[in-house]
């Protein structure tokens, strides 16, 4: 029982269903040949009734008159008129239990031979047969290889018993033509029995293949991401299979949603951290710079340098001007008396990014139906568009297409860069907006600059949210930030 339960649904359904198919299909061949059995001998019964009934008339006459020989061709004729399939063994008239006044079977039951000298066997069922009274019909109720004997009273025009006739009938023939029937039985039911079967471990394991494939699917569960599997799961009907399976695409769904909002929250911490730093770092670096800025400039226009000390100040300051636009590049402050974002402000970002899209030969589709100014800071959202633009005009191939759409949706501005570009590297996709990070593709490393760094910061500065979708061909940036522009 332990070993049925642990089997798999795979083979416990085909073989429940192969188990009732056998057990119903012996209950109707039991019943087909009970009934069989019951009606052959009920056929038998009333066949040798009517011989009985009939050879109890024709006897009536020789019996009276002592004519031996006229009983005898009465009782011998049924013998010879019967087929090879008849049963019917032989026929002896007695005179009521004591001789054997004639039989088609002489050699048996000799002619006026008391039944007393009969053999044991002859004698035992010519007694019983004799003895009775009226019709009688004795044999295995299954009608096994033992005779059957029927017998009845040749009664006289005032009822008076003139003899009785008893009729013989061979167990074994009998025996044989059930073991026919049943050889035929069989071979009609084992046929059906064995489609039947097939049939059912067909459909059985046809039933059970989406459970499988559920369980499978389950398996896959932390090996495998979860979208990839709920493409696979395919929820078909309203059964419980089809209500389960369309249950576990909603949980891969929710699962993968868990994932990428963890995912979000460790990119968030690790950036925030990374930006602590960065800005720590900025500004560490910016209160030094500016002094030696300054003592360059002082000493450049007070110090009367000579002309290789004046290229040797040139060459400070335009690395130390370097610095400073690096390290600048690393603050990003929003300043609250920035103006709001106007209509001039998106046409502007167009008209800049315009030629850059044509020297790729590309074509920029530009969707903005904002036309009131909207109350964010007008240098940030400037930077933040015109830095995932320049992005995605780094990644299209010449031809390329860029997509720019904005609009308002409730109190949030609603904005998304896309390019049909190449895509994004999965490797790359965990630390997108991590500055100056270096990825490896094949045998050849790719460094990425701020541009995405700077974009995440002034994001979160505006308290908004971005994300990127990279697949089919296509990468779509999605911002999103709400119109108070982090105030709250």
């Amino acid at each position: 029982m332990t070993l049925f339960r642990d089997l798999s649904y795979r083979y416990r359904i085909p073989l429940a269903i192969t188990a009732v198919i056998v057990a119903t299909e012996c209950m109707v061949t039991m019943t087909l040949l009970s009934q069989g059995l019951a009606d052959a001998r009920r056929d038998l019964q009333a066949g040798a009734e009517n011989l009985v009934a009939v050879l109890s008339r024709s006897l009536r006459e020789p019996l009276l008159r002592d004519d031996v020989w006229q009983a005898f061709e009465v009782i011998r004729t049924p013998i010879e008129t019967r087929d090879e399939n008849n049963a019917l063994e032989s026929i002896t008239v007695t005179d009521n239990g004591e001789r054997v006044l004639i039989s088609t079977d002489t050699k048996t039951f000799p002619m006026l031979a008391s039944i007393d000298s009969l053999p044991e066997s002859a004698r035992k069922f010519l007694k019983s047969a004799s003895a009775a009274k009226g019709f009688s019909f004795t044999g295995a109720k299954w009608m096994g290889a033992e005779n059957v004997v029927a017998s009845g009273d040749v009664l006289s025009d005032d009822g008076s018993s003139l003899g009785r006739v008893v009729i013989q009938y061979d167990g074994e023939k009998i025996s044989q033509r059930i073991r026919t029937t049943l050889i035929h039985l069989f071979a009609v039911t084992l046929p059906g029995l064995v489609v039947l079967i097939l049939l059912g471990w067909f459909w059985g394991k046809r039933m059970v293949a989406p459970l499988s494939r559920l369980a499978a699917d389950m398996q896959r569960i932390g090996k495998v991401p979860p979208m990839e599997i709920a493409k696979e799961v395919t929820p078909a009907g309203k059964d419980e299979i089809g209500v389960l399976s369309a249950s576990f695409k909603d949980m891969l769904h929710g699962l993968d949603e868990k994932e990428r909002l963890e995912q979000e929250m460790v990119t968030a911490e690790r950036l925030a951290a990374v930006g602590r730093v960065s800005t720590g770092i900025a500004h560490e670096i910016n209160n030094p710079l500016g002094g030696m800025l300054n003592a360059v400039d002082t000493l450049a226009t007070h110090g009367n340098p000579d002309a290789f000390t004046k290229k040797t100040l040139g060459l400070l300051e335009r690395g130390l001007n370097q610095i400073r636009t690096t390290v600048g590049a690393l603050l990003v402050e929003a300043r609250l008396d920035s103006p709001a974002m106007t209509q001039a402000d998106w046409q502007d970002l167009e008209t800049l990014i315009t030629p850059q899209v044509h020297e790729r030969a590309g074509a920029l589709v530009w969707d903005v139906t904002i036309g009131q100014p909207i109350p964010l800071p007008s240098h940030l959202v400037r930077q933040l568009v015109l830095n995932l633009l320049l992005n995605a005009v780094k990644a299209v191939r010449d031809g390329g297409h860029i997509w720019f759409e904005a609009r308002i949706e409730g109190a949030t501005l609603e904005m998304a860069v896309a390019n049909d570009g190449d895509p994004i590297p999965p490797e790359r996709m965990g630390h997108l907006f991590e500055p100056y990070t270096v990825t490896q593709h094949g045998s050849e490393k790719k460094s990425y600059p701020i541009g995405l760094w700077v974009c995440y910061q002034v994001v979160k500065t505006l308290g908004g949210t971005i994300h990127v979708v990279s697949a089919d061909g296509l990468t779509r940036f999605q911002v999103s930030v709400p119109l108070s522009g982090g105030k709250s």
